[in-house]
């Protein structure tokens, strides 16, 4: 039994399958060979001296790549430290647009430009653009009490996945045989995959929580669940980030912790509302969690995207907080059930166009500011993005920028829809 489990565990991690994925939706190499021109290794780019301790240094990184891995390297070069996917979109077009005039920049062609497409989408329910349009749509426009006990929840799954991936620091799928389209992630490790965990334990919840509220057909919903996690579980696969062990331990890890987690939701979000010191807990916490995070043998985005999550979602449940303490969440006359009214799709427009311009605002402008004050007082260039790989400019950066979002997503925003006349029925939404 413990053979077949073993060589069934070895199938389900070898890259060869991630390859053949790729290849079957228009994946394919850009290198008919090794170019010899491209050293093997760069001392300049893997080896950074850096007598700071605040910095992770790149000394104990593998000297073994292959020729496609430092030619996808020497491309990355270049990209933003704030790039997200709709980023690697717009470079893969311009390539597209340009790849008879010049050398290849990176190591695949896009032969199926739906395919890209499509994976790239579900992939990107997983990212940054998840949460910045989630939570404004769900808090401005749906349910805000769904959406505080979402964000616990989110909190919770990401933090013990990222972290579970960078104790294990096991690798993603080599390459070759693997093609890696989003380079972004590349310098992460791969078991399990937080994309997984996101996508099985975030939809489901929702349902979940959305039922216990409202009157709809339970089954429905864990189709609609389903098909959202089979298609954010293939895009990763796609994209080479993963194998196929890594999405199935992903995906069972996050039915764990939901089973674990789901049934003190409801006590944690009675405590944030009913006692005035939660924000100041909530930012203190916060803080704490990232100063555990464990230490990262090898710069990568795993803390960063983790100080994002986790300030996200305790400025808006700090938000809720002062919401409630101010008199403006009133519990509703009946308990649920509730009927689903559809909402005035007008308001909801208007809403959504105004709330994410304040949103954009209030990330360029904090995100400035912290940056700017940060890198001042440690005497480093504000300009130069190495700045950002340092753990006390990266911490403050991140986490202050997402806490202001989550905070005006929940607080600023609902105040001023109120103020302007606009706002949505809160009569039993949030309590």
């Amino acid at each position: 039994m413990w053979n077949y489990l073993r060589s069934y565990i070895i199938w389900l991690h070898a890259p060869e399958h991630v390859a053949r994925f790729q290849q079957y939706f228009g994946v394919v190499s850009n290198i008919t060979q090794p170019p010899d021109i491209i050293p093997k290794h760069d001392e300049n780019n893997l080896n950074r001296n850096n007598n700071n301790n605040n910095v992770v240094i790149d000394d104990n990184m593998d000297k073994n790549f292959s020729d496609n891995e430092i030619h996808h390297r020497r491309s990355k070069e270049t990209s933003s430290y704030d790039s997200n996917v709709l980023d690697e979109c717009i470079e893969e077009i311009h390539h597209s647009q340009h790849q008879e005039d010049k050398l290849p920049e990176i190591d695949y062609k896009i032969t199926s430009w739906f395919w890209y497409y499509f994976f790239q989408f579900g992939a990107a329910l997983g990212n940054e653009i998840f949460y910045i349009l989630f939570y404004p749509t769900w808090v401005w426009n749906v349910d805000g009490a769904v959406a505080r006990k979402i964000s616990v929840l989110w909190a919770f799954f990401m933090y013990i996945g990222q972290a579970t991936k960078d104790i294990l620091a096991i690798p993603r799928p080599a390459s070759p045989p693997v093609l890696k389209l989003e380079k972004r992630y590349v310098e992460e490790y791969g078991f399990p995959s937080t994309h997984a965990m996101f996508a099985a334990g975030i939809p489901l919840s929702l349902v979940l929580l959305s039922y216990q509220r409202y009157d709809f057909h339970l089954w429905a919903g864990l189709v609609l669940a389903g098909i959202v996690c089979v298609w954010v579980c293939l895009s990763r696969i796609y994209l080479g980030m993963h194998t196929f062990l890594d999405i199935v331990a992903g995906t069972l890890y996050a039915l764990l912790l939901v089973y674990i987690m789901f049934p003190y939701v409801d006590s944690i979000d009675d405590f944030q509302l009913t006692h005035s010191f939660s924000p100041i807990l909530n930012f203190c916490l916060g803080i704490l969690l990232i100063k555990c995070y464990p230490s990262l043998k090898q710069w990568s985005t795993a803390r960063s995207d983790t100080t994002v999550i986790l300030g996200s979602a305790f400025g808006l449940c700090s938000a809720t907080t002062a919401m409630h303490q101010i008199g403006l969440l009133q519990r509703p006359l009946t308990p649920p059930l509730y009927s689903i009214i559809a909402p005035n799709l007008g308001l909801c427009i208007i809403r959504t166009i105004l709330g994410m311009l304040f949103i954009y605002a209030t990330r360029q402008i904090v995100k400035t500011v912290v940056l700017r004050v940060t890198c001042a007082i440690y005497g480093l260039d504000w300009k130069n993005p190495e700045s950002k790989r340092y753990a006390k400019v990266e911490m403050p950066y991140y986490y202050l920028t997402y806490f202001a979002i989550g905070f005006n997503i929940s607080f600023t925003c609902p105040l001023i829809f109120r103020a302007l006349g606009i706002n949505r029925d809160y009569s039993y939404t949030e309590l």
